[in-house]
């Protein structure tokens, strides 16, 4: 999945997720904080040569689940409640970032088992070969077209995209 679109779905379970009665009073911030983790685990590719290659530690659920289990159990040690919504927000952005590369894989897939078993898991084939190309090649041809011709891929990206930006206008003109 390409980083706006992260970032889209990031937004949309930012929205959803932060109207449960016990995150409203930190609504904004937690959207914000989902949209930001919805993001993180790609930070690997900045020292990745491949588009391929740059699934590390960091697109696995275990790498996650103890950043997040860590966080939960200080915001209970300091009984801060803040700290617990923070550790919510992690999770619920690194997951969902996870579980779209799961379903947009293109040429690698997530490591759901890791440690036990370095399988990755995808929903659509993957074509590890075409993922050969420094990260910054993502967004041109071959690569683009390649990553586009899966049908249902490309109307899932551009329809998140789409739905944000109606959310985003419609937000405006009802505060307006």
């Amino acid at each position: 999945m390409f980083i706006f679109s992260h970032a889209a779905s990031g937004y949309i379970a930012g929205k959803v997720i932060s109207r449960h009665k016990i995150l409203e009073k930190h609504r904004q911030y937690f959207i914000v904080l989902v949209i930001l983790f919805s993001l993180v685990p790609d930070v690997d590719g900045i020292n990745s040569p491949t588009v391929a290659g740059h699934h590390s530690i960091m697109h696995t659920p275990i790498f996650w689940i103890v950043i997040t289990l860590f966080l939960w159990i200080i915001g209970g040690y300091w009984n801060s409640s803040k700290l617990k919504m923070i550790s919510v927000g992690v999770f619920s952005g690194s997951m969902l970032h996870l579980v779209t590369d799961w379903i947009t894989a293109r040429t690698v897939g997530i490591q759901w088992l890791y440690p036990f078993s370095t399988i990755n898991f995808h929903l659509f084939p993957i074509f590890p070969g075409q993922g050969q190309i420094p990260i910054i090649e993502m967004v041109q041809d071959p690569y683009f077209t390649f990553y586009m011709e899966n049908t249902k891929l490309a109307a899932l990206e551009i329809g998140i995209n789409v739905l944000v930006i109606i959310i985003l206008i419609r937000n405006f003109f009802i505060k307006s």
